[in-house]
Formats: C-alpha cells, structure tokens, sequence
C-alpha cells in the first residue's frame, strides 16, 4: 500500500457504522429500530430516507418512523432510563407495520453498559413480534460495512428456523448490500436471482431485497445457502443453523465475476454443466455487446474507483477486459471485508488505498494522474475530489443519480448497463473537453 505524507491532519475516508445499520434496515421494509443514544441516531436515517433512496421508509410525514431514539445524551446518560426503553420497545414492536423489531446504541450508551438484553426480555415479553439486539461491542468500533454485516449475522443466529426443511434445487442468497430500493437495486436483485435459476436452482429467500422478514425465513427452506462477501459470517451461521451446504461465491459485478458466481452456484449443488452453458451463453451476449459499444471508449484510458472496497476487484477486472487502465481506487471501507485474493488483486494496482485521510486526497492523490473517468460516491466526489473532469455516481451514498425503474449492475446484463454508463460519461467528457479525458 502507498505511504502517504501530510503535515495536516485528516479525516478518515469511511462511512459510519450505524449507518450501514440503517442501510440494512431500509431493506427490510416491516423493520422497526430503537436506538439508544441522542438525536444524531436519527440523523442518520435522514442520509439515507429521500436523500440517497426515494424509494426509503424508514421516515413517514405522520411520525411512524422505523427509526427511533431515546434521546440519552452525555448530560442524561446518567439517570435511570430502563422504563422508558421499555416502554417505546413497546411501543414500536406493537406497530401495526412492524414486523421484527431491534435494539440497537450509540458507543457510549454500549459502555455505560445497560443490560439490553434483560429489557427486550422483560420490555417484550409476551409480544409475538420478533426481537434482536444488535451486538454491544460493534457499536464501538467498526465501519458501515460492519454494520451492514452485523444486522445480518444477528437474524442469522436468532431468528426462528422452526419448521425447517430443506427443499431440493432450493437455495437461499445470504450477503447482498442492498443499499437503496431503487431500480438499480431492484434490477440487480432480479438479475441475481435469475443467475440462480440459470444455474437450475431457485432462489426462495435473498438477504437482502426489498421484501420483508418473513421473506428472510423462508431460507429455512433451502438446501444450501450461497454465500457473498457483504456477509459471509451470516451465511455460515445461518448454513450451519439449517445445517445444509454452504456455498461461498463471488459478487457477481463484471461478466467474469458473474461467469463465476453461476458456476460456483451451479456446482455447489451438481448442476455444473447447466451452468456452464447458461453461463457461456450470457458471457457471449453481454462481450458482443460490449466490444460493439463500450471498448473503444474505455480502451487507453484511464478509470478511477472510489467506493465499496467489495466492488473494487471486480471494477478493475471489467475495465482491464476492455482495454483499459485502472487509476487511483480508494475504497471506502476497511481491508477486512475482502478476502485474501481480492486484497492481493486490489494492491497490486499502485494507487489503491483503504480508508484513505481525505487531506491526502486533497493534496492530489487522483489529479496527479490522467484520468478520464472517476466512478464515485457521491462524498468522495463532493468532499475529495472535486467534479473536474468525467464522473459517473455510483454506490452509497448516491445524492445526485437515481432510478425510478429497474436498471441492474449486477450479472451479465447489468454489466453491460453499468458499463455502458461509463462508456457514455466518457464519450460526454471527451466532447465536453474534459480535463481528465486523455488517451495513451
């Protein structure tokens, strides 16, 4: 990894972890949260409600937010508090609207160690709704993908499996960040889906998208669980639960990921030649499609990444394919949340840093280079690099590009959408005379 030098202080280039808590919860649309903390707990469902996702509930004009707070501070944090926690968890797990409810705390609320898990007990006893508490420790550390992660693992581990059975050719999807309910989300739910049944299996239950709580326990229905990287730990759990095949597969993000993940699925479950040719029928599809009209724009140029560090192996494999060259990739996120290859893969680029300081970025550590595209977030772009040059908003937190119908990135035809967007930003910039537009 490069060693950067700066003489100022900086800001850490990560998202917090409760916010990943929330991206979570906005995608499970009968979930209610109780946060114990301040007013900033809310704060943070404003991130996400309209701003990144117009499609969000987690706020509501009558007042029935899904997210709520104690309103504990450090002037009250003191006092004896456990009466009116219970009587909001109440309160929020007799919604009509609710579905499973959690509990979860701001860092220093987890310190002050207020024993949640005897409130739930005592706060919800007798209620049939389904209750978690989030793990105390995580709230301490830990970034958004951790969050994310987290609510995952917690509804692997406690939720209510009665009944299981597993079902042939049926598999649940465990582990995928599902960070809006717009179209590009929806769409690349769908077309996850569809690589499961292109592999010969049916997907009866994806973590996580869009529907509610019960839709999650149909995994018990499964005969595997295929695994991706968002969530690996709930994926073992949640396999070792049911005790029924655990398949770890690629995030299917570029042709070549996607070529991956339905041959992984595939023969997790002895359905490789199917996969195969499904597989080999796509790649073939969305390559003539590709080399007619996004090659000759990506080829010699170079592309920047800033986000989902999970996306980044996947980004350099598409754009390399092309032709192309990767520039900077500032992945927004700690190294943990990629395996060992992927992170081999990643530094292997000389300009790759996790959690980058944004004074570092300032001081030029993209505009050194000659770069025609920059695929960001929105913070990176508004707060680090600044909008010269050709820029394409992709991932959490997306202020400015949204989706009111169905446009995946996932799989092979959302590869060929994301990549055709980049394609396009890059023929505007070049037109525009873009700074950044250069060809070798």
């Amino acid at each position: 990894m490069p060693k950067l030098a700066s003489s100022k202080l900086g800001v850490r280039l990560n998202i917090p972890y409760l916010q990943g808590t929330f991206l979570a919860l906005n995608a499970i649309p009968d979930a209610f949260f109780l946060g114990d903390g301040p007013s900033c707990v809310f704060a943070k469902a404003e991130q996400v409600h309209g701003r990144h996702d117009l499609f969000s509930t987690l706020l509501s004009c009558a007042c029935d937010h899904r997210v709520q707070y104690t309103g504990v501070n450090v002037f009250t944090i003191a006092g004896n508090f456990e009466a009116g926690i219970m009587a909001a968890m109440r309160r929020m797990a007799a919604h009509p609207e609710c579905g499973v409810f959690f509990m979860g705390s701001m860092p220093m609320c987890s310190i002050a160690g207020t024993d949640y898990e005897r409130l739930l007990r005592e706060g919800l006893a007798g209620s049939a709704t389904p209750s978690f508490i989030l793990p105390r420790r995580s709230a301490v550390y830990g970034d958004w993908l951790d969050g994310y992660a987290a609510m995952l693992e917690t509804m692997a581990a406690g939720m209510d499996l009665a009944g299981a059975r597993p079902e042939k050719g049926k598999v649940a999807v465990v582990g995928y960040l599902m960070d809006r309910n717009e179209g590009d989300h929806r769409g690349s739910v769908a077309e996850l889906e569809r690589l499961v049944a292109g592999a010969g299996l049916d997907p009866v239950s994806v973590w996580l998208s869009g529907r509610p709580y019960e839709h999650l326990r149909e995994a018990r229905r499964a005969e595997a669980v295929v695994s991706l990287p968002h969530a690996r730990a709930a994926g073992r759990v949640l396999a070792k639960r049911l005790a029924v095949k655990l398949i770890e597969a690629d995030l299917p993000f570029g042709v070549g990921a996607s070529k991956r993940f339905v041959e992984a699925a595939a023969a997790g479950l002895g359905k490789l030649k199917a996969g195969r040719e499904f597989a080999a029928k796509e790649l073939a599809g969305a390559q003539a499609l590709l080399d007619r009209g996004v090659r000759e724009q990506v080829q010699g140029r170079t592309l920047a990444f800033c986000g989902d560090p999970v996306y980044g192996p996947g980004f350099a494999e598409s754009v390399e394919a092309l032709g192309g060259k990767v520039g900077s990739m500032l992945l927004i996120g700690g190294q943990h949340h990629v395996g060992d290859e992927d992170r081999k893969t990643l530094l292997a680029h000389p300009k790759t840093v996790f959690e980058p300081m944004t004074i570092d970025v300032e001081n030029g550590w993209c505009r050194s280079e000659s770069i025609s595209l920059v695929v960001s977030n929105t913070m990176a772009v508004k707060y680090t690099l600044g909008v010269e040059g050709a820029w394409m908003e992709f991932g959490f937190q997306s202020a400015y590009t949204h989706f009111l119908r169905d446009e995946p990135f996932l799989g092979f035809r959302g590869a060929v959408r994301f990549l055709n967007r980049a394609a396009n930003e890059l023929s505007r910039g070049a037109y525009e005379g873009k700074k950044r537009v250069a060809r070798d």
